[in-house]
Formats: C-alpha cells, sequence, structure tokens
C-alpha cells in the first residue's frame, strides 16, 4: 500500500473513537508510522489495548460512550485535537436495540457535541453504505442517495440517525469541517474470528469452524438475490488519512471492484448458490435468531438484499483514492483466515464482556465490522 507525503497532518493531533476495532487498528498503522509526521495520536476505547504495535504509539482514553459519565473523558480526549474520527461503534447486543442506540447515536452525539466546542477543525464520521435507503440493488448510487436507511434493521436505523445527529451538530458549528465515510462491507483477515464471532456467534462459528476446508467448499450456499461489494480496512484507512490530509469535506463513498451477484459471491467463496428467496431465509434467521442459536438480529438480511451499490468517483476524483486491494481478493483471504482461526491481537473487536463495539466499521464496520 502506498503512503501519502507528508502534508497537512504534520505536526497535527488526530483524536480516534474505536481506535482498537477494525477500521480503527488499520488507521492506527497509517497514523503512527513516522512518515505520517502526526505530532499526537489519541484513542479513545472501552478497555485499553495491548503495549503493541501500533497501539503503543497512542495516548489512550478510556470511556463507554454509551454512559453519560463519559462525557468528561470525551472532553478531554478531544480538547486541543485538530481532528477527531469517529470510528466507535457497537455491534451487539443484538437483542439489545435501547442498548445499542444508547452507544452508537447517543455516544454519537457526546462525541460530536465535544468536539464542536473544542472548536475542533475536522469531524470525520464512519457512516456505512447501510445508512442508505433501500430499492436500488445493484444499482450504483452517489452520495446523494437519501440516507433514511432500511426500517426493519437496527444497524441501520441507528447509522442514518447518528449521520442525521452529526449534520445537525456541525450545521451549527460551520467553522468544523465534516467528513462523513460510507463504505461498503469492511473486512481484513486480521479480524475474521472476532466477525465471525461477532455474527455466527460461539455455536455456528465453532461449528463452521470444524469443517474441513474442502468439504466446506462442497456445501451449496443458499442465496437470495443480492449484490454487494467488499473493500479492506488498509483501503479504507488509506481515504480517512487522505481525508485528513486535504480536510476534505462531504460524504464519500467507498467500494472496491468488482460487485458480485448471489452466483459470483458464491464462486468466490469455491462453491456453488442454490438459489433461495430471501423470505426463506429470513424466516430461518428470524428462528435461529429467536431461538438465541445466532446472535445476528434477522435486518441484517434486510440490508444484505435491499441497499444499492456505491459510485465512488467522488473519492476517486477529490481525494485521488483508489482500492489497492480487489473486493473478491478481500473475500476469499478474510474466509481463508476465518477458517483458519486468524484474529487480531488483545482488543480488536473483542466481542465478550458487554456490547461489541467496532470500530468499524462499522465490522469490519462490515456494513460496519466495521466492523464501522
Amino acid at each position: 500500500m502506498p503512503e501519502l507525503s507528508p502534508g497537512q497532518l504534520r505536526g497535527r493531533t488526530i483524536a480516534v473513537t474505536g481506535a482498537s476495532g477494525n477500521v480503527g487498528t488499520a488507521l492506527l498503522r497509517r497514523l503512527t508510522a513516522p512518515s505520517a509526521g502526526v505530532a499526537e495520536v489519541r484513542g479513545l476505547a472501552r478497555r485499553r489495548p495491548p503495549s503493541t504495535a501500533p497501539y503503543d504509539g497512542v495516548r489512550w482514553h478510556l470511556a463507554d460512550l454509551g454512559e453519560a459519565a463519559s462525557e468528561r473523558e470525551v472532553a478531554e480526549f478531544v480538547e486541543g485535537a485538530d481532528a477527531v474520527v469517529h470510528l466507535a461503534w457497537a455491534l451487539q447486543p443484538g437483542r439489545q436495540p435501547d442498548r445499542l442506540r444508547q452507544v452508537n447515536v447517543e455516544g454519537t452525539r457526546r462525541v460530536a457535541r465535544a468536539a464542536a466546542a473544542a472548536g475542533v477543525d475536522q469531524f470525520v464520521h464512519m457512516s456505512s453504505i447501510g445508512a442508505y435507503a433501500g430499492g436500488a440493488r445493484g444499482v450504483r448510487v452517489t452520495e446523494d442517495w437519501p440516507t433514511t436507511g432500511i426500517p426493519s434493521a437496527q444497524y441501520s436505523r441507528d447509522k442514518s440517525q447518528a449521520e442525521s445527529v452529526v449534520r445537525d451538530v456541525f450545521g451549527r458549528h460551520r467553522a468544523t469541517t465534516l467528513t462523513v465515510v460510507r463504505p461498503t462491507l469492511v473486512l481484513q483477515p486480521q479480524a475474521a474470528s472476532e466477525i465471525g464471532r461477532y455474527f455466527l456467534g460461539p455455536l455456528l462459528f465453532g461449528a463452521a469452524r470444524a469443517l474441513p476446508g474442502a468439504v466446506a467448499r462442497l456445501l451449496p450456499l443458499p442465496l437470495p438475490a443480492l449484490a454487494v461489494a467488499f473493500v479492506h480496512a488498509d483501503d479504507v484507512a488509506d481515504a480517512l488519512e487522505r481525508m485528513l490530509d486535504r480536510r476534505a469535506p462531504g460524504p464519500f463513498n467507498l467500494a472496491a471492484e468488482p460487485l458480485l451477484d448471489a452466483d459470483a459471491l458464491a464462486k468466490a467463496l469455491g462453491s456453488r448458490r442454490v438459489p433461495t428467496p430471501a423470505i426463506a431465509l429470513r424466516a430461518g434467521l428470524q428462528a435461529a435468531f429467536t431461538a438465541h442459536l445466532v446472535p445476528t438480529e434477522p435486518g441484517w438480511l434486510d440490508i444484505g438484499t435491499q441497499v444499492p451499490a456505491l459510485d465512488t468517483a467522488r473519492a476517486r476524483k477529490l481525494l485521488d483514492w483508489a482500492p489497492f486491494h480487489a473486493g473478491d481478493d478481500v473475500l476469499r483471504q478474510f474466509v481463508a483466515a476465518l477458517g483458519s482461526g486468524a484474529g487480531g491481537p488483545g482488543a480488536l473487536l473483542r466481542p465478550a464482556g458487554g456490547p461489541g463495539i467496532d470500530q468499524a466499521g462499522d465490522a469490519a464496520n462490515a456494513l460496519g465490522p466495521r466492523a464501522n
């Protein structure tokens, strides 16, 4: 991955929420590199990550954004920062939507208000393809597509509302440049096992890993009609660095080619597709969710079958950004790492002990993990 030459980042203080998550870890790898020239990198997380690279080059603040008591720590975290990159996002527990909303929407409000009060030059908000309204599956949309979300999906509702929050806050603080980032599914091999546990749960994740790879590839995949793209966390981090370097305003779509339909998705996974109506898959997922077999609420399937594809021309033109990794390669590498149990060190997307706070990216900000 080519590095930027030092520009507007030199000598600046950058504060990153969700800094130990999927996208956060990738961004820290860039910001803490000597060539970036950043004066200070601050990180906000619920737990302190291990003292290994890239976490050891960061000044850490610990807070739970879902709690009102975090406001004092957040104010200290942003004070004197030149830019704030807001990546923090809770993906679990899916059965407690009010708890998720406290972190995702109200937590975003706390960070945005603190950053505005501190007079930061730039606020970068990690949103998602999931903030977009449905109805254009496979059609590439630009950043002016409605961000009203998909009402049946908790994640999508929260992403849409969080965007409204930052627009409202910084609409009244116009001296701050507001940048909104809307990536497609964000993956990296280092986060594979953590993301797998988030979405499959320990039971199914363990069963999936127990299958030999050759056997798993022989199993047909029941898939509805869909169109999906992926992007590597390092490519998202590269775009974020460019946004900071250029203090670029406005929303940016991020995705890598190719756009995969259901058959191409199965092929990329070394399997074959069995066409299955989305309504049947949703009923099965609802039953598994109700029986506590999986932690993933059925709204995630609605996102996968309804969201549009992303036109990334704005990022390519204004940021000179181009993803280094092909999307189908990102998927294959991620699945290979998933099968081998690969995962990031320490705090990266750690799901145990409370809300799963990524980023980010959203899963990946994967539609957030990040896995925001």
